[in-house]
Parts: structure tokens; sequence; C-alpha cells
């Protein structure tokens, strides 16, 4: 369905460019809406693709005894919330979200510590994707969240609406230590606040009030609409902790680099429950252990850019000083920033350096109309006949900053976030 999707995208755009050859609008109006349509109903369809995969557990109990695991424990009710998709800011396009589920991305999140596994919904005609499934009589559920609550390394618990989960609570806290132990915030702050009235009681120390909805969780973007909005987790005593998913207030790792928000639940519940993954010994998914040094893609990326662009600028025949000048201002200090930033790993400059890169034409296309409306030139700046291969050059060296392993050292730079030795590379 998505394929077909593509190749009705790729047809409008090109009937786009051919109004005047005939009728070709209703066409074009019909491929743009079967589009829509098919990359839509393709999403849900890998969705529900999934649910045919998802594994079900014969029981708790017969799990391999060498198997760590993870117990996600919740109302029925959540159930339909961990199953959805998030909703992507129009920033990054209609469709700018992982095609994971929210429960899904929970697993991936915490893959670290073992496997995620939970009970089923009775009646359920699919498992959802995420926990592995057991699907116990009403006899026997105790039984079965009791043998995994014992063998669990990582216990999380969503805080569902009132008392629904007080027996659940009230195990956890009689059976395991604190620091095993994780509450997850859902779909609003009157949630968590009923969960609270309801059961802090159980807790020997209380549990902190929702974070709300304030500017400091939703950071300096517009953070997707996600069914998991925070997380508590605890001290060996019991103090509780509250973090939002993308909070920015720990000035230990720079948290807007290190967060996707196409993957927001995958990305940022690691990162607010950090202390659990150091007590644990583990690092979350994705990251590195230490500061790695700067990787060969970015040694050969930076100076390649730096030797494209300066043949680029070079402009035969020997050009005035006010155009020197003019392309100095414009071109030359803007890319010296940028190539710098990118060479020390500063956040975002890789994807400035990519944008200036592809907006080549468009870059010399107004420095010429700068040089002929301001500068009252009567040739353009700009006429080199390298600019073809040139380009080719800058998109490898783009292509480069991209590259997993610039992409790991970057995240190092923002988790492991200590300033440099003097000399380091």
């Amino acid at each position: 369905m998505m394929s077909v999707a593509v190749a009705c995208g790729a047809d409008s755009y090109r009937l786009m460019h051919q109004w005047n050859t005939g009728s070709h609008w209703v066409r074009t109006g019909v491929e743009l809406s079967v589009m829509t349509v098919m990359l839509s109903r393709g999403r849900w369809a890998l969705r529900e693709g999934g649910r045919h995969r998802a594994e079900v557990l014969e029981s708790f109990d017969r799990l391999p005894h060498d198997q760590p695991v993870v117990l996600l424990l919740r109302s029925f009710a959540d159930d339909e919330g961990m199953a959805s998709i998030q909703t992507g800011s129009m920033k990054y396009g209609p469709w700018g979200a992982d095609t994971d589920t929210e429960e899904e991305q929970l697993r991936k999140a915490v893959a670290p510590f073992g496997t995620m596994v939970a009970l089923g919904r009775p009646g359920d005609r699919l498992p959802q994707v995420g926990a592995g499934r057991h699907y116990s009589s009403d006899l026997e559920w105790q039984r079965q969240v009791l043998a995994a609550l014992d063998r669990a390394v990582l216990v999380l618990l969503v805080c569902g609406p009132g008392r629904s989960l007080r027996w659940e609570v009230e195990q956890v806290v009689a059976r395991c230590d604190a620091e095993r132990l994780v509450l997850i915030g859902v779909r609003d702050a009157a949630q968590y606040e009923s969960f609270r009235g309801a059961l802090q009681d159980v807790f020997p120390k209380g549990l902190p009030p929702t974070s709300g909805d304030g500017e400091s969780w939703r950071k300096l973007w517009e953070a997707p609409t996600t069914f998991v909005r925070e997380a508590v987790w605890f001290d060996a005593d019991w103090t509780p902790h509250i973090t939002p998913l993308g909070s920015d207030d720990d000035p230990a790792f720079d948290t807007g680099r290190l967060v996707d928000p196409h993957a927001w639940v995958k990305s940022a519940f690691p990162l607010a429950i950090r202390p659990v993954y150091q007590r644990a010994g583990l690092n979350p998914p994705g990251l590195p252990s230490t500061r790695l040094p700067r990787p060969w893609p970015v040694r050969t990326a930076v100076p390649l850019l730096a030797f494209a662009w300066a043949a680029a600028l070079a402009v035969p025949p020997a050009p005035s000083g006010g155009d020197i000048l003019t392309l100095l201002l414009f071109v030359g200090l803007p890319l010296a920033g940028m190539l710098w930033g990118a060479w020390r790993g500063a956040r975002g400059f890789h994807i400035l350096l990519t944008l200036f890169c592809a907006g080549l034409p468009l870059i010399f296309t107004l420095v010429d109309c700068f040089a002929m409306f301001v500068l009252h030139a009567s040739e353009p700046l700009v006429r080199n006949p390298l600019l073809a291969p040139v380009g080719a050059v800058m998109v490898v060296g783009a292509l480069l900053l991209h590259h997993r392993d610039a992409r790991m050292w970057r995240a190092s730079l923002a988790y492991q976030n200590t300033p440099p030795r003097r000399g380091a590379q």
C-alpha cells in the first residue's frame, strides 16, 4: 500500500509541471488523495501486522531462568493508549513519527534490562505489540504476577485511574527494592493525580505531584503528542523523583541532542530514568558509555567540505576587492562558523552545514542578485565550471557528517558532558 502511495505521489508531482498540456488537474487530485489514504492505511496495516507476530507466553514461571525480565503492570483500560502511535509535530510533517506503538518503543527503551512481559487483557482478539503477553485465568493471574515480580530486574507500573492497581502496588512495595521500580505517568495530569491521591499512602515516602503541562517538559520545540508523559523513579529509601519525558533540567547532559522527536518514548524515557540505568551499570540504548574520540567521518568530511567550498568560491578572473568582501561576508564567515561547529560536534551544526551545501545553487543565485541590484555589477560574481563536481563532493561530505560513527560521537559529547581534555581529539 505504501509503495503504491509513493508511486502515486511521484506521478502527481510530474503532472503538476504539465498544467498547460491538458486537464491533468483531475488526475493529479485523485492521485494525491490515493497517496494520502494509502500512506495512512499502510501505517495502520504495519501496526496490525505486528500484532499477528506478537509473542504469547505460556506462563511467567516457565520463562528461562537465565532470561532477565522487565515486568509491565498496568490497568487494562490503558492498553489502547499504550498501543497508539505518537502524533508527530507538524514541524516534522504529518507522518513525522515512528510507526512503532508507544508500548513497542517502551520495550526497546528498557531492552538493556531484559525482556518486557505483561499479563494479556482477557478477550483480546490479538495481543498488542510490545511486551510478551501471558493470558491467565481469573484464578491464576495473581500467582503469575508474583512469579514475574520475584524475578524481575525492573518493574514498570503505569499509573492507572483511582484504586484499580492497589493490589499490584501493595505487592510491588512489599516485594521489590525501591530502585527496581519505575512509575509511568500517562494520558494526562488528572490520571496521575487520581492514582497519587488513591495510592500514595502505600509508598513509604508518598509520591510527588505531577509535573503538569508546562514549558519545562515541552522544551524549546513543540514535543510530539504521546500517551506516555513522565516517569517516577525512587532512591533506595523510597524517596521519589518525577521527570517529564524530554525534560532538560539535568545539566549533566544535553537532552536536545539525544531525544528523537520521531521516537519520543524510545529516546526520552531512558533519559528520564537515567539514574536507574546508572545504578544497574547499564547505558540507555544507542548511547556510548564513554566520551568518544572524533571519528574518521568527521575528520574527513570537514576538510573535504572546506576544500570543496574554496573551489566553488574561486572566481575567474581575479575578483575585485568588493567582490571578495561580499563573498566573505555572506558565504565565507557563516561557512567557517558551521565547519568549526561541525568539527567540535556542536548541536545542530552538521544539519546546518548539510542544508548549506544542499542550498548551493540558491546561495550563489542570491549572491549574484545582490551583486546585480545592490553593487550594480556588470557580471555575476560566481562563474565556476567546477560547480557540478564540487557539488558532488559536498554531497559526499554532508553524508559523512551523518555517518553512524559521527552520530555516536555527537551523542557521546551530549551524554558524557565533561570538558574535553587539553589536546584531546
